[in-house]
């Protein structure tokens, strides 16, 4: 019987690194799986891997430590040590790494075999799995599924696409939207009356009955048909201002909100006294060859 071999000055003595070997099994699994139905959209599934299929992978790994990439055992140069000694050395990192192959290799075959379709990952320790000195490796494991139904007859049903018809109206409003902010606000003119889209500067007074309760000079809003304040929305905004001209008052009802200052005017009706002092129009640009580049045109 030959004595073991000591490592010479010039080796190496450090811990091995494993890695997985290249020539790792690449067929499929042998495996069992059992799907049950344990609530709505939930499966539980049991996995029971084959253990020819983990020795054999085991046995690569232990043929990379020995031959392919030696590992350093204590008192032999690589590749010399006795491959029970490396089994015996390397028995907790070669089973980790082939329990994860194994693992993965196991799921990704679940989802090519049976149709299961997961919402999410399926929620797994892989440290909670391990791989018995004999017999196969057994996982367990549930997972939320999209839920299936049997699909009523549909083919041949009618339906009714809507259609459209684009009226001047349309096109001169599309028209507007896009020209507007390319626009100028300028003096509407003398006697000129508000519509909705102008611009007005207005002194406002709010009241509640005979209560002031705020005073704002020269405000400048635009005329839309709501408006919507700080503490409150005036929903007619629009119908009640048009027709007003510069020097003209007009009344708005103003409904304040939830959380206004003063509570006992939550969700009151007050009014907003405008004192129109003067009425703007916003003017369209001209559709220039300039302008008209800035679309694209």
């Amino acid at each position: 019987m030959s004595e073991p071999e000591t490592p010479t000055p010039t080796e190496t003595s450090g811990p091995a690194t494993l890695t997985a070997p290249e020539n790792v099994s690449e067929g499929k699994l042998r495996q069992d799986v059992e799907i049950k139905e344990v609530g709505p959209c939930r499966k539980h599934i049991k996995v029971t891997v084959n253990r020819d299929d983990i020795n054999t992978r085991i046995d690569e790994h232990y043929t990379k430590l020995m031959v392919e990439d030696p590992a350093w055992v204590p008192g032999f140069r690589p590749g010399k040590a006795p491959r029970r000694l490396v089994e015996q050395r390397f028995r907790k990192d070669v089973f980790e790494q082939v329990r994860a192959e194994v693992l993965m290799a196991s799921l990704e075959q679940i989802a090519e075999d049976h149709d299961v379709a997961p919402l999410a990952p399926p929620d797994i320790n892989p440290a909670k799995i391990e791989i018995p000195k004999e017999g196969p490796m057994v996982y367990e494991f549930e997972v939320e599924v999209r839920p299936q139904f049997d699909l009523p007859p549909y083919k041949g049903i009618k339906l009714k696409r809507p259609t459209y018809e684009f009226t001047d109206e349309d096109i001169d409003r599309e028209e507007r939207r896009l020209l507007e902010p390319h626009g100028t606000i300028a003096p509407k003119g003398d006697n000129a009356a508000v519509a909705v889209g102008d611009f007005v500067i207005a002194d406002m007074t709010a009241k509640f009955g005979d209560k002031m309760l705020n005073e704002t000079k020269d405000v400048n809003i635009r005329v839309d048909p709501r408006l919507a304040l700080r503490d409150g929305v005036a929903e007619k905004f629009g119908e009640q201002m048009t027709g007003a001209k510069s020097g003209q008052t007009r009344t708005v009802d103003i409904v304040l909100s939830d959380t206004a200052a003063d509570p006992e005017l939550r969700g009151k009706t007050v009014q907003g006294v405008f004192q129109i002092k003067e009425v703007k129009e916003l003017r369209l640009p001209e559709l220039t060859e300039e302008l008209l580049e800035r679309f694209g045109v």
